[in-house]
């Protein structure tokens, strides 16, 4: 990685500093929290096993993670960052900051580059200009930087503050030639990005991205801008300064967001990505993970040889591995057992923190040493001797540690430690049952009433991901809020004034479903002053900061779930879609929003149609005194229909297909809340001359029966028709039809002797094997489990 050799503190004085980096060896590939991963999956179709294209988050078989590729055009693997002084009363700390955003991104990506077996991807360098201002730019002109970072932090919090009158000059960027790239009147006025047309703000109001083609021999330049952050690091945070300049930084460096953002919600969303735009884990900052990498190689596979011929050509070129993606955007999917971040265990708990302290402190190390990665663990089942040798178990990683072994604990905190009794938590106790996760906290004084706002909201932390529970302005009833995916839980907090307790009961199957956590479960709780959703600072922890206790419980048993309404029945037959769950379907009277556009309160949703067809949509919902409203955006459609306005609300698509985005919006809600439902009639448009139920409209082969997706016969349903499946016979996940090689293996022997290998997939984190071997003999048998790099974990029976 690279690290600061020098820090410098800025002041108001005419200064330029070209920071110097010196690069540092990784672990072996295989020794880190990535050796834990099943590999990358790149190559359209090439999916990681158990992960599918589709996006639909309500699909209970889409599990995987989907990134969007592709953001921005960077041109160059030499990355010139320029990060210019910010408007601010700590100008020193604020660069300082900033300066760790672009060494945690370098010091990250190369760890796991280096673990994940690319080591090419480390030829990418960024280099730091940092520019001090007094009155004007002292490197004006500015020639050709990648990417450009700019941050304001006034003294008060939001709001971009009032800029220096002093500050009149332009920001003028030329290009290698001296060719003027772009004019940019005062980079620290929001207003100014604002009115630039390509301004991209997807997220709040005051930041986001822009992007200049620059002519002559320049290239395309990124601007990162992030305005009003952070007066006081984790205290009064809204989204913390580093974390935000990560954010719009990853998105300079080509990547796009995780499982949710401005560009739609497409399944599980990984919370504690810095690409997720999420403030989980609460109180840590983020860095780099797998699949960030993965976004960042496909761009820079572009310009680096990847392949070691010394020359850069298309074969170096990656694709990612869901091209269509969503019509208009490609998307790279990854497992969640691959999804690991550039720490010593590969948790987002543990991600190195930086120094953001008024006083510059210790050198931040973005790329800490491995010492308690998972390790491969092989456990044998069974090994039945006889004619036929039958052996069966499982190949997965464990974590290092004590692991809890109890399902339930409590934890004591001191009495005092707060700046307000409603915020002065006693005792955090937990419990695990077969189908919740119990918690309660004890506080010195719970507010009294449910009548008025309370001026305290009570948390819990599961796994990384905040639960919050609190009276919303205007209720007069307990919000529980689930802050990474900002929805409501009905019912899954309470507050008992007589005891001063507040008590959590989380589903255990919605952690599981939702944010893919399940036992052993690391908890802890806090108690803030918040404004409704809002934190405005943290007043006490149980236990204390950087402290978990753990408890676990017995695996979930699995239930079936239908997917009847994400396959609809094969035919030119109408079916019904219904949208959500009467426990999430809820709006209280908080949410109204008049109407409002990106409002996070919204709820959307998605649904594919698969051949032309005409959709009916109907909301409805129980409170008169409420108003909402139905949006529906068909893909590739200029803008959005709207509802009729009545009660029921309506939308009718007359003739559409592919992906829709569905929105309901909570224009007005009543004081007692309301539930509504959501339902898409579709009645597929067309003949089907060959009866293999895909109407002719969609039918690449209607004169031949064949299976989705094209109607064409497949002889090893793998959906790649025969005609176009280099393995017709033989299924696969890539785009030719053919099987991705193996990357891990199970083998056999008996006294020292390989009597059988066999390919392992392990979905979701777990290889189960079940092998057989004709012509077995007593004997020892050993089974192992190994990959490209060798041996991973081996296990050994006698068998007579």
């Amino acid at each position: 990685m690279r690290t600061l050799l020098s820090r410098v503190a800025l002041v108001a004085a005419a200064l330029l500093l070209v920071v110097s980096a010196a690069a540092t060896a990784g672990p072996a590939a295989g020794d880190g929290p990535a050796g834990s991963s099943v590999g990358t999956y790149f190559g359209d179709g090439n999916l990681p096993p158990g992960c599918i294209r589709d996006m639909n988050p309500d699909n209970p078989e889409n599990r995987c993670y989907h990134m969007r590729t592709g953001l921005n055009a960077l041109d160059s693997p030499q990355i010139d960052v320029l990060i210019l002084a910010p408007v601010s009363p700590t100008v020193e700390r604020d660069m300082r900051i900033m300066r760790q955003v672009v060494q945690m991104w370098e010091g990250g990506l190369e760890q796991l580059a280096e673990e994940s077996g690319m080591e090419w991807l480390n030829d990418a360098d960024f280099h730091i200009t940092v520019d001090s201002l007094d009155g004007e730019f002292t490197t004006y002109p500015i020639y050709d930087p990648e990417i450009v970072v700019v941050a304001t932090n006034p003294v008060g919090g939001v709001g971009i503050g009032i800029d220096p009158s002093n500050f009149a000059s332009q920001l003028q960027i030329l290009d290698g030639e001296g060719v003027p790239c772009t004019n940019i009147k005062n980079p620290f006025d929001i207003e100014t990005w604002q009115a630039l047309p390509g301004w991209d703000s997807h997220h709040e109001p005051r930041s986001g991205i822009y992007v200049e083609d620059c002519g002559g021999a320049g290239g395309n330049v990124c601007f990162a801008i992030n305005g009003a952050i952070d007066p006081v690091p984790g205290t009064t945070d809204v989204f913390g300064i580093f974390d935000l300049i990560s954010h719009e930084f990853g998105h300079c460096l080509t990547l796009g967001h995780v499982g949710d953002g401005a560009e739609g919600a497409w399944g599980v969303v990984p919370t504690n990505d810095i690409m997720s735009y999420s403030e989980d884990p609460p109180g840590i900052s983020k860095c780099v993970s797998t699949l960030d990498l993965e976004g960042f190689a496909l761009r820079m596979s572009n310009y680096l040889d990847r392949n070691g011929d010394g020359k850069v050509t298309k074969a170096d070129r990656l694709k990612p591995n869901d091209v269509p993606g969503d019509g208009a955007n490609s998307f790279q999917i990854q497992s969640p057992a691959d999804h690991l971040y550039a720490t010593d265990t590969g948790s987002p708990l543990d991600c190195p923190q930086p120094d953001v302290g008024l006083v510059p402190g210790e050198s931040v190390d973005w790329g800490p040493a491995m010492t308690r990665a998972p390790r491969p663990t092989l456990d044998l089942d069974a090994v039945r001797p006889g004619s036929r040798l039958r052996i069966s178990g499982t190949a997965s990683y464990r974590p290092r540690g004590k692991q809890p072994t109890a399902a339930n604990g409590f934890v004591v905190d001191d009495s005092g430690d707060a700046l307000s009794p409603f915020n002065d938590l006693r005792k955090l106790s937990v419990k695990v049952t077969h189908t919740s996760l119990e918690a309660t906290l004890a506080v010195g004084q719970l507010w009294p009433t449910t009548n008025a706002t309370s001026p305290a909201a009570y948390s819990i932390v599961i796994n990384g991901h905040r639960f919050d529970s609190f009276i919303a302005p205007g209720d007069s009833s307990v919000t529980t809020w689930d802050n990474g995916l900002e929805v409501v839980l009905p019912g899954v907090s309470s507050w008992d004034t007589a005891t001063n307790t507040v008590r959590f009961s989380i589903p255990r199957r919605y952690l599981r479903d939702e944010h893919l956590v399940e036992a052993p479960y690391w908890i802890s709780s806090q108690a803030s002053v918040q404004n409704g959703k809002r934190l405005a600072f943290v007043d006490d922890r149980a236990p204390d900061a950087g402290k978990l206790l753990g408890v676990t419980g017995a695996p979930l048993a699995d239930t079936p779930q239908s997917s009847a309404a994400f396959e609809p029945p094969l035919g030119t037959r109408p079916y019904k879609v219904n949208f959500g769950s009467k426990d999430t379907n809820r709006f209280a009277a908080t949410n109204s929003n008049a109407g409002e556009t990106l409002v996070a309160d919204n709820h959307v949703y998605s649904m594919r149609v698969r051949t032309p067809s005409k959709v009916e949509l109907t909301l409805d919902w129980d409170d008169a005194a409420s108003e909402l409203d139905l949006l529906a955006t068909p893909d590739g459609a200029d803008g959005a229909a709207s509802s009729d306005n009545g009660h029921p609300e309506k939308v009718v698509l007359p003739k559409v297909s592919g992906l829709i985005d569905l929105e309901v919006v909570p224009f007005l809600v009543g004081a007692t809340g309301t539930h509504y439902t959501l339902t898409a009639t579709v009645t597929p448009l067309g003949k089907d001359r060959d009866r293999d139920g895909l109407p002719d409209p969609g039918d690449a082969c209607p004169s031949q029966a064949g299976p989705l997706p094209t109607g064409c016969p497949d002889k090893d349903a793998d959906g790649i028709a025969d005609r176009d499946d280099r393995c017709p016979t033989t299924a696969g996940t890539t785009a030719t039809g053919c099987p991705t090689p193996a990357s891990e293996w199970i083998r056999v022997y008996v006294d020292g002797e390989l009597v059988r290998t066999a390919r392992l997939d392990r979905i979701g984190g777990v290889g189960d094997f079940k092998l057989t071997v004709p012509g077995a003999r007593a004997g020892r048998v050993k089974v192992v489990w190994a990959n490209r790099s060798g041996t991973l974990a081996s296990a050994s029976r006698a068998v007579r």
